[in-house]
């Protein structure tokens, strides 16, 4: 309400200000619907931060509850990622809107089958480099590139900027075999060579080699899931 009335006063400043005929009380008024607007956007953006930072508040009490030993909040505090090291459990939580909650259903070490890191529908890294997502996804993805090996090479010449990267996890459970966690979605993107792009390439590879060691824990006991032959 109150950056409502402050915007609202800038409208009738800046209006006074038009059918003024004095030099000097047009340019006081202008001043003033000028001071009343940065006014306005200050008291905006703290709004912005006071309301994030209580969203922020609210998901870490909500987390408290689920033991876990290292965490992974996106900035839209919409995907979580959760490691219980100490009952080997892993997190993966998502929804649509701050509005909804979360689902909390807990995946045990032992189900986690595999891990891709996938930049722009691209697997960039696997682990183990048979299974699922290897056989199939590469797969299509190496018959994808036969087709249209020179449109792809010159999309790599110009690209400059990813707009999607993500884990995408296999784990043991037919009814959601394989799960994702963007780093980077479709409303955001980032510049090839910015320092934005770096900090999150190197957090997904680090989340990456996390997963790996969870799989390499149990690949004696796990079979990776193949093709049929």
């Amino acid at each position: 309400m109150k950056i409502l009335f402050i915007f609202l006063l800038f409208v009738v400043y800046f209006a006074l200000s038009l059918s003024l005929e004095s030099k000097n009380a047009i340019g006081l008024y202008l001043i003033i619907s000028l001071g009343l607007f940065f006014w306005g956007v200050i008291e905006w953006k703290l709004f912005i931060n006071r309301r994030d930072a209580e969203n922020r508040r609210r998901l870490e009490e909500q987390l408290a509850e689920i033991p876990h030993t290292q965490s992974l909040i996106s900035n839209n505090l919409l995907n979580i990622m959760l490691i219980d090291d100490v009952g080997n459990f892993l997190y993966i939580l998502q929804r649509d809107s701050l509005g909804e909650d979360f689902n909390i259903d807990p995946i045990s070490f032992s189900k986690v089958l595999e891990v891709a890191l996938v930049e722009e529908g691209e697997i960039i890294n696997l682990y183990p480099k048979k299974g699922l997502l290897g056989s199939t996804l590469l797969q299509d993805q190496a018959e994808m590139e036969e087709d249209f090996d020179e449109e792809d090479e010159e999309d790599d010449d110009d690209a400059e900027s990813i707009e999607a990267l993500c884990l995408r996890i296999v784990v043991d459970d037919l009814i959601n075999p394989i799960l994702e966690y963007p780093f980077i979605a479709d409303d955001h993107s980032f510049e090839i060579d910015s320092e934005e792009y770096a900090e999150v390439n190197a957090l997904c590879n680090d989340w990456y080699q996390k997963i790996c060691i969870i799989i390499k824990r149990y690949e004696h006991t796990n079979v990776a899931v193949r093709l049929w032959e």
